[in-house]
């Protein structure tokens, strides 16, 4: 499963507004709306998993997650913020690079594998940087496929 396969051109934003780890999140979840998800419900997914402990691995990334009720299939958006927000990260640094994944409920397995993926992925110092760079949807889409 690529990260590509889970993404759209509308759940990518390469200018992500946001100070601080909630509104981070909000407008991460704003990127669903396509998906006919109600933003509220994915933002309160993604913080109940957030106040278990944060999604911030280290390295500028962040890869917040959730389960959604309804939801077809796996889904993500990729967001960049060029000058980094607070995230409780792991390593204390600001994340620049973020992966949400939601997931229906009943799809634990294919929600663990989109998160293990996306993981070994976003460790790639190369990939970090070229998506950091990257100036369009397209070209970031090319780099994760």
């Amino acid at each position: 499963m690529l990260l590509a396969e889970l993404l759209g051109p509308e759940r990518v934003s390469l200018s992500l507004e946001a100070s601080d780890k909630p509104s981070a999140l909000l407008a991460l979840s704003a990127l669903f709306v396509a998906d006919g998800v109600e933003p509220d419900r994915v933002y309160r997914s993604l913080m109940a998993r957030e106040s278990l402990a944060s999604t911030g691995v280290g390295s500028g990334v962040a890869i917040p997650h959730g389960r959604v009720p309804g939801l077809d299939g796996i889904r993500a958006a990729l967001a960049i913020h060029h000058a980094g927000v607070p995230f409780d990260a792991v390593d204390g640094e600001h994340v620049h690079v973020f992966v949400a994944i939601l997931a229906p409920e009943d799809r634990p397995s294919q929600h663990l594998k989109a998160l293990a993926e996306v993981s070994r992925l976003l460790r790639r110092r190369d990939v970090r940087e070229r998506l950091l760079s990257a100036k369009s949807v397209a070209e970031v889409l090319a780099i994760l496929g």
